[in-house]
């Protein structure tokens, strides 16, 4: 739900419209042989100047973004750098030139040969999609069999729900009593829950499910294989559930996407005389592997994003005083939390489609084109004070969910989380504090989503 969508529900189908999972790289394959980039040109930066640095840059501590972003920015237009797969990639900071890249039609997620693709990282997450040929459909075909499920009216329905877990893990945590560590004991279980309840996951496949998201976001994994061994079995026992579900449906999304996809006009292989298939939904077969797309999306999101968000509120006295003596101020802290604590940079790797300039530099098809979220939210010349955690910030045109044809299907539902999260948080507990000091909250550096590795807190009891 967050960040041009891979991690924020921008996940899809069998054909390659999600978050790919294994994708190993052919050996001894180079950029420049892979996608003809070697001579690209332009007024980018030839490679990495003198404290550039290879992409993705390191994240020096929990509050702070990358240095090398800020010299970026300022300069301008793209920055031709290298990257920790030993490709080369172009990086895009600016807000300006994030948005218009964002929704240009000419970049996407696939590759027209993926296993030599130019990589920002060696790691089974975010790796191109292999649906090349298909993929301006495909994405389409997503969003259609999945906006319905993540509108408004729909997601303002499960607030009941969302409330009702929240208050019970708070509760949990409130008669154990102080400390805590708020990662374990309360973002990562509500994340899980709601997306799981959502889609309609049972309890006795939850851990599973969220070992297996903690492994595939780990860095390096030159190949993936056992990721996507994974991944398929993930899909498998998607898809168990699905047939399930359309033995005795229930009011959950796999009960709704089993419905569509199995309309009337979707051929079965048991029907002699079946009619043409659907062109604007999900098929059957590609329903597991989007499913569990939107369950690593959805969980990963929020689980990271809550206690991040809560270090900046907690690091920030005045916006922690305020919370507590309002917390009506809670839908403003999350768009600010949305533009300000981003989980790892929040770097989103794209490809060219085809050959284009772009503010004199010619991007060859195929070269990888990687997004700054992080950069363009902290982006001065659109966020005045751009470092500064600011509830009465407006307007707050960040683009944490993305922009374009990519925008988070899931941002109304992450929204509804935070909210519930910091507004029951502030109200029960208006004395919480952290820890630890917050340069020393631990980063999970070791994640391509990103995070704190802990958020340890404490109140004061009665």
């Amino acid at each position: 739900m967050s960040s041009g969508s891979d991690t924020a529900y921008g996940t899809g189908t069998g054909t390659g419209t999600g978050p790919t999972v294994g994708g190993a790289r052919a050996d001894g394959a180079t950029v420049g042989a892979a996608t003809g980039s070697a001579g690209t040109a332009g007024t980018a930066a030839a490679g990495a100047g003198a404290g550039e640095g290879v992409l993705p840059f390191a994240c020096p501590a929990a509050l702070a973004e990358p240095p090398e972003l800020a010299g970026l920015r300022e300069r301008g237009g793209l920055a031709r750098l290298p990257t920790a797969a030993g490709d080369r990639a172009w990086l895009v900071t600016g807000h300006a030139d994030v948005r218009a890249l964002c929704g240009d039609p000419r970049i996407g997620k696939s590759h027209p040969d993926p296993a030599r693709a130019p990589r920002l990282w060696e790691a089974a997450l975010l790796g191109p999609e292999t649906n090349h040929a298909t993929a301006v459909a495909d994405h389409r075909r997503w969003r259609t069999s999945l906006t319905e499920a993540f509108g408004a009216r729909r997601v303002e329905r499960l607030r009941p729900r969302l409330q009702a877990s929240f208050d019970a893990l708070l509760g949990t945590l409130l008669d154990t009593g102080p400390p805590a560590e708020l990662c374990a004991d309360l973002a990562r279980p509500f994340a899980l829950g709601v997306i799981c309840d959502l889609i309609g996951i049972p309890a006795e496949r939850r851990d599973a499910f969220a070992a297996w998201s903690d492994r595939v976001r780990r860095v390096p994994d030159p190949l993936g294989a056992a990721d996507a061994a994974e991944r398929r079995e993930l899909d498998r026992s998607i898809g168990e559930l699905l047939d399930r579900r359309r033995r005795a449906p229930a009011d959950d999304l796999l009960t709704e996407l089993a419905a569509s996809a199995d309309g009337p006009d979707t051929p079965h292989a048991d029907t002699p005389h079946a009619r043409t298939p659907h062109t604007g939904v999900l098929r059957a077969d590609e329903l597991p592997h989007a499913l569990s797309g939107v369950l690593l999306a959805g969980y990963e999101t929020v689980a990271t994003r809550l206690p991040y968000g809560l270090l900046y509120l907690l690091a920030d006295p005045a916006a922690r005083t305020a919370l507590a003596a309002d917390p009506g101020l809670a839908p403003a802290a999350v768009e600010e939390v949305m533009r300000l604590a981003v989980p790892g940079g929040s770097w989103m790797p794209r490809y060219a489609r085809t050959d284009l300039e772009y503010d004199g530099n010619r991007i060859a098809a195929g070269d990888l084109v990687v997004f700054s979220f992080q950069s363009a939210n902290r982006d001065e010349r659109v966020f005045p004070d751009a470092g500064a955690l600011d509830l009465g910030r407006t307007p707050n045109p960040h683009l944490a969910f993305g922009h374009g044809k990519y925008f988070c299907l899931g941002a109304g539902l992450a929204r509804l989380e935070l909210r519930i999260a910091y507004e029951s948080l502030f109200r029960r507990l208006p004395g919480l504090r952290l820890a630890r000091a917050p340069e020393d909250i631990p980063v999970d550096g070791a994640s391509v989503t990103g995070g704190l590795r802990a958020l340890p807190v404490t109140w004061d009891s009665t």
